[in-house]
């Protein structure tokens, strides 16, 4: 490399889009003890609502069985007899169509109304983003040219001009959470989940607003050393 030459970092920034959902649906069946006769219809009624999904709509394929779980709440646990017991099974929607999946949900109440015991939670976590070709490629050029004006604009100061390009870094990628449950602007990626809220019910009016999900920032960082040159 040249002795004489000028570093700078170019920046620049494009958007990324919610292309698929993680929709968590988290089936709670309360028990008065172990050894209630719910806790033998657990299965049942996680069956019961995963064919209801299906007959809602929502393709079998972009249906995932997460787990089960079972545990006694921590305000029980100094009970010395019937204790109480919590059976949760965990369904995931993964889908593209966000708005198909919770208005099958709206209408998921039923189950409560079979029996109080049971609830539901439905939980969302940081979907999948895409970015088009042509934004990303645009962001790199513009971070490229970002760089050239600040060593052009230091350059002049010191009354020298700029050559070539002699080295180009890139760094990491940072992001600019898009808000969506699960995705918030205020947290580094990776350490936090949100929850989303309770289903209770459609519009009195019938009518869903569809509005696009949040996208998220994606910010570009190019370090660019360039040939010094005298005027």
């Amino acid at each position: 490399m040249s002795k004489n030459y000028i570093g700078v970092v170019g920046e620049s920034y494009y958007f990324e889009y919610p292309e698929t959902w993680f929709i968590d649906i988290v089936l709670n069946i309360q028990a008065a003890k172990k050894g209630d006769p719910i806790l033998a219809k657990a299965g049942e009624y996680k069956n019961k609502l995963i064919k209801f999904l299906i007959d809602e709509g929502i393709p079998k394929k972009k249906l995932f069985y997460a787990g089960t779980d079972a545990y006694t709440p921590w305000w029980e646990l100094k009970k010395k007899d019937k204790k109480g017991i919590i059976v949760s099974h965990k369904i995931t929607i993964r889908t593209d169509d966000r708005y198909k999946a919770y208005k099958a949900l709206e209408k998921a109440e039923w189950l409560n109304k079979e029996d109080k015991r049971i609830s539901i939670r439905i939980d969302e976590r940081r979907p999948i983003f895409k970015s088009k070709a042509k934004d990303v490629l645009k962001a790199r050029e513009s971070a490229c040219k970002n760089a050239l004006e600040k060593a052009k604009s230091l350059a002049a100061s010191l009354g020298m001009k700029v050559g070539k390009p002699l080295e180009i870094q890139e760094f990491p990628n940072k992001y600019r959470g898009s808000d969506n449950y699960g995705d918030n602007d205020w947290e580094p990626l990776g350490v936090f989940r949100a929850y989303a809220p309770r289903i209770v019910g459609s519009d009195d009016d019938g009518a869903n607003i569809e509005l696009k999900g949040n996208e998220r920032i994606v910010y570009l960082k190019y370090s660019v050393n360039f040939e010094l040159i005298p005027s």
